[in-house]
């Protein structure tokens, strides 16, 4: 190995946090040897050898701490069959649930082209922000931008080593360890946790709603009863492209064994799709999204058609205005105040801005509670990129 490699190689090891080596050794067959361990470090044997055994010094601040830590991945490199290196990235996976998301389907070099990598990584982010939204709350879709929640989550979110074969992405999620305490219950799983469950429990309901879906036996409402276990139009839009771009996709989802697993969580959760696939999801993100009502929308367009019967003070408006990209009527029933302020728009050609929540009936858009009405004086429909009939 050159000295080089071996520097790199102890410079990750003095970044892998004590804890996580312990929780790896346990939960790998190594036995502490309390009549050994002292102040200064533990000892851990190999039962299946007892001419192996590891000594895990008992504080990073020492010295040496990297150099240590690396010679126990050495240890069970050779134990376990593979490289140091190898041994070193999992000891420092240790406390963080791991996301892989693998294309099986590549060039010949294990490479994507430039464009589909990008498009790649960025769903593969979407995904873990699909799943952030529906831990935090379950709907049909999400404004994913505005939740903070969701967003200060993915700060803390980082992006691990590619691996050989395939093409694959590793998100890793750090988790808080668990304290335990004796003869207590399980504590409330972490939000990080959460987020993780509810992107395996997703995929996998994903995958059920469209198996029966496949058979004839269900519909979209099968997507929309799941939609607890971590459904929604972002996650199957994104599983989606994901599948398309890699002609299929497989997405992994295990656990940081610093951080117990409720028994029916499993190891590993592996979920995988199929080109045929595509076409399902896109419709059921299609038919969640037009069902879910977006609230504080903000509507820019102009008034182009006003129904108000002469006995009623509150009016309706059809509002020309682009949702989603696409040039679309959106309609809203306004108070005399309002009502007034736009049928000035309407008479004098000008554009207006306001907010409220939109949602779809059918293929007609409606904004309930309108609010924030504001004419735009002296405007010119082509800087909206709108035309005025």
């Amino acid at each position: 190995m050159t000295t080089n490699r071996l520097m790199n190689e102890i410079t990750l090891a003095k970044t892998i946090a004590l804890r996580a080596v312990h929780a790896y050794l346990r939960a790998n067959g190594w036995v502490r040897d309390d009549t050994v361990s002292r102040a200064t470090a533990d000892v851990y044997l190999w039962p299946r050898d007892d001419r192996e055994f590891a000594i895990v010094p008992a504080s990073e601040e020492y010295g040496d701490y990297g150099t240590r830590i690396y010679q126990i991945a050495e240890q069970i490199g050779r134990i376990e069959g593979r490289n140091t290196l190898a041994a070193l990235t999992d000891l420092s996976l240790a406390d963080s649930d791991l996301v892989r998301v693998r294309l099986p389907h590549v060039h010949a070099d294990n490479t994507v082209r430039l464009a589909d990598g990008a498009a790649v990584l960025e769903e593969a982010i979407n995904l873990l922000l699909a799943a952030a939204c529906s831990a935090d709350r379950p709907q049909r879709m999400y404004r994913a931008g505005r939740n903070r929640v969701a967003r200060a989550y993915l700060e803390r979110v980082r992006l691990g080593h590619t691996e050989p074969g395939s093409y694959v992405i590793n998100l890793l999620s750090p988790v808080a360890p668990y304290l335990r305490e004796p003869g207590t219950l399980l504590p409330e799983e972490p939000f990080e946790r959460r987020v993780t469950r509810k992107l395996a429990s997703g995929l996998q309901g994903s995958r059920q709603a469209m198996d029966r879906v496949n058979r004839g036996v269900a519909d979209i409402g099968e997507f929309e009863r799941r939609l607890g276990e971590g459904i929604s139009a972002n996650l199957c839009r994104s599983v989606a492209r994901l599948t398309e771009v890699g002609r299929g996709l497989e997405v992994s989802v295990s656990w940081a064994i610093t951080r117990p697993k409720q028994e029916e969580v499993g190891e590993r959760i592996t979920v995988a799709f199929r080109p045929p696939d595509v076409a399902v999801l896109n419709e059921a993100a299609r038919v969640l999204g037009n069902r879910q009502e977006r609230t504080n929308e903000e509507i820019n367009g102009y008034v182009s058609r006003l129904t108000r019967n002469e006995e009623d003070r509150m009016g309706t408006a059809t509002i020309k205005a682009f949702v989603d990209g696409t040039m679309a009527s959106v309609q809203a029933v306004f108070d005399a105040e309002d009502y007034t302020k736009i049928t000035h728009a309407h008479e004098a050609r000008l554009s207006i801005s306001l907010e409220g929540d939109l949602h779809r009936e059918g293929q007609r858009w409606r904004l309930r509670n309108p609010r924030a009405v504001t004419v735009i004086e002296d405007d010119d429909f082509t800087l909206l990129g709108l035309s005025h009939q």
